[in-house]
C-alpha cells in the first residue's frame, strides 16, 4: 500500500540535517518544498531561497507558497562562530517568524518541528533571564536585548534555549486555534558540515569528551527519523515537547551519575 503523499516544508534544506530531512520525505514520495539561503541540489519537489535574517523575505516567501501544507520542519541554524545577530536572527527570530507565519498555511492535524540543541541545557533556569528576548518580535529589539547581556554567555545556547521555550509556549495556542502540534528536537553533536564550527565555538575537547562517553557522534540518519515521527500523524498526541536525540549523553548531567552495571 502506497502511503498518501503529504506536503512538507523543510527550512535549512541545503545541507546537514535539513538536507537529510528533505531527502527523507522526498524519497517516501512526499511533496517537499526545500528552503535555504543558497541554491542547492537537495532532492525536492520545489526549491525556494530565503534569507531567514530578513523578516521581509520570510513574509514574501510565506505569501507565495500557498496553503494546505502538512508539516514544517525548521532545521535551519548557524553555529556560535557566526556573528551574534545572525545566530539570534536565524536560530531564534527567523524560526519564530516562520513558524507563526506557517500556522494558517498548515492543514488541521499538521505539525511543526523545530531543531534546537542539547546546547540549550539549563533553559528551565533561564526563562526569566530570556523574557526580553522572548518578547522581541523584530531584529532591532533582539539586538537591543542582546546588547544588555553578558557577552561571555554563549549566544548559540541562548538562541536554542529561547527556541525551546518559544516552542513550548506556542504549542497550546497552535493546537487550540489551528489543530497543529508544535515540538522541537534537540540533537547532540552530529556529523554535519558545521561540526568543525561547533568544535571552534564550544571547544574540540568538549565534543571529543561527548564522543568518548557515548562512543560516537550522531549521524544525520540518527536525527531525521525523530523529526519525521514528530511531523507525522503517528505522533498525534505529542505536543509542546523537546526531544533529546543525543545517545543519552545529557541524562547523567541532569539526574546524576549513570547506574553501574
Amino acid at each position: 500500500m502506497v502511503a498518501q503523499q503529504r506536503r512538507i516544508v523543510v527550512v535549512g534544506a541545503g545541507s546537514g540535517i535539513g538536507a537529510a530531512t528533505a531527502t527523507h520525505f522526498h524519497e517516501r514520495g512526499d511533496h517537499v518544498l526545500a528552503v535555504d539561503l543558497n541554491a542547492n541540489d537537495t532532492p525536492a519537489s520545489q526549491h525556494e531561497q530565503c534569507d531567514l535574517r530578513d523578516a521581509g523575505e520570510i513574509a514574501a516567501l510565506l505569501g507565495r507558497i500557498g496553503a494546505d501544507w502538512d508539516a514544517l520542519a525548521y532545521v535551519a541554524g548557524v553555529p556560535g562562530t557566526a556573528p551574534v545577530a545572525d545566530v539570534l536572527g536565524v536560530n531564534y527570530l527567523g524560526m519564530r517568524l516562520f513558524t507563526i507565519g506557517m500556522l494558517p498555511l498548515l492543514r488541521q492535524g499538521g505539525a511543526i518541528v523545530t531543531v534546537a540543541s542539547v546546547a540549550a541545557l539549563g533553559w528551565e533556569q533561564r526563562i526569566n533571564d530570556l523574557a526580553g528576548l522572548l518578547a522581541a518580535g523584530d531584529a532591532d529589539t533582539v539586538a537591543q536585548w542582546q546588547a544588555t547581556q553578558d557577552p561571555a554567555y554563549p549566544v548559540y545556547s541562548t538562541s536554542k534555549q529561547a527556541s525551546i521555550i518559544f516552542t513550548k509556549r506556542l504549542a497550546p495556542a497552535a493546537w487550540q486555534k489551528f489543530g497543529v502540534r508544535v515540538n522541537s528536537v534537540s540533537p547532540g553533536p552530529t556529523e554535519t558540515p558545521i561540526l568543525t564550527d561547533f568544535e571552534a565555538s564550544m571547544g574540540k575537547e568538549v565534543l571529543d569528551s561527548v564522543k568518548a562517553t557515548i562512543g560516537r557522534h550522531a549521524g544525520v540518519a540518527d536525527i531525521v527519523p525523530v523529526i519525521a515521527f514528530l511531523a507525522s500523524p503517528e505522533s498525534r498526541w505529542v505536543n509542546a515537547q523537546d526531544i533529546h536525540v543525543d545517545g543519552g549523553f545529557v541524562a547523567p548531567l541532569t539526574v546524576g551519575p549513570a547506574i553501574e552495571l
